[in-house]
């Protein structure tokens, strides 16, 4: 499908916003599915870039993703201007399960894996008000979307440097918390999803991870995107079985 950019817009040095209108099945949207986006009319970029849906927004039928610069692909993508056409696949992948209502809830989100995060909020703020949200940065120049985030639960940002927020990684600032939680959802680097999982191991609570991983076709064709699972037993494909995933199936 073509989608067309209503705007796009430098977040930080090399992360950028673009929202995109057409037709789309906006109303289809899961938190933490994803796009599939042709990279110019070339043969130098054959494969399409995955980019997690931070907001399928129905009323205003348009769709608002966040990506960082890593290479050729992104980069071009970065120079697209308002009123630029994209070729579109899309939504793809397996998104967050929400959660029972009333329930106590926590998000957590470190980097590039904060924008799926968001569409997640909007989401469980429907069936919940005891919702946390922790976000980690590298320092304060990374930040991004705190006010967007700050509106859908309590807030708390972690930098490494400590130059906002909580100084050290989300789990340090996880000690400061005297609650419980019955759900945590969590999108990052693996690292950072390691740690969460250790973190609450034994404890009572459903834990669900989006995994990132660099995809060729996105529907599962390749099998290019594998990870295995907890026993080491069985592969899944992160682009078809995931993104997300419950913790206690993957090995992370």
């Amino acid at each position: 499908m073509i989608l067309e950019i209503e705007y796009i817009n430098n977040l930080t040095s090399d992360i950028w916003e673009m929202k995109l209108n057409g037709d789309f099945p906006f109303n289809n949207v899961q938190a933490g599915q994803f796009i599939n986006i042709r990279i110019k009319d070339s043969y130098d970029h054959l494969l399409r870039r995955p980019i997690s849906i931070a907001e399928a927004n129905t009323d205003m039928q348009s769709l608002t993703i966040v990506f960082r610069v890593v290479g050729q692909g992104t980069k071009w993508l970065s120079q697209r201007q308002k009123g630029d056409k994209l070729d579109v696949m899309g939504p793809l992948g397996v998104g967050f399960p929400l959660p029972d209502y009333n329930r106590k809830v926590l998000i957590v989100g470190g980097g590039v894996g904060v924008p799926p995060l968001y569409q997640l909020a909007v989401d469980v703020s429907k069936y919940t008000k005891n919702v946390h949200i922790l976000l980690g940065f590298r320092n304060a120049r990374e930040c991004f979307w705190q006010e967007k985030f700050a509106d859908k639960g309590e807030l708390v940002i972690a930098t490494e440097d400590g130059s906002r927020g909580v100084r050290g990684f989300v789990t340090d600032a996880l000690k400061a918390y005297k609650s419980y939680w019955d759900y945590v959802y969590a999108c990052g680097p693996r690292p950072m999803l390691k740690a969460l999982k250790q973190y609450f191991q034994g404890q009572d609570v459903k834990g669900y991870v989006s995994l990132e991983e660099r995809m060729a076709c996105g529907v599962g064709a390749c099998y290019g995107c594998v990870c295995s699972s907890e026993d080491r037993g069985e592969n899944f494909r992160i682009c078809k079985e995931g993104p997300v995933f419950p913790w206690g199936e993957v090995d992370i």
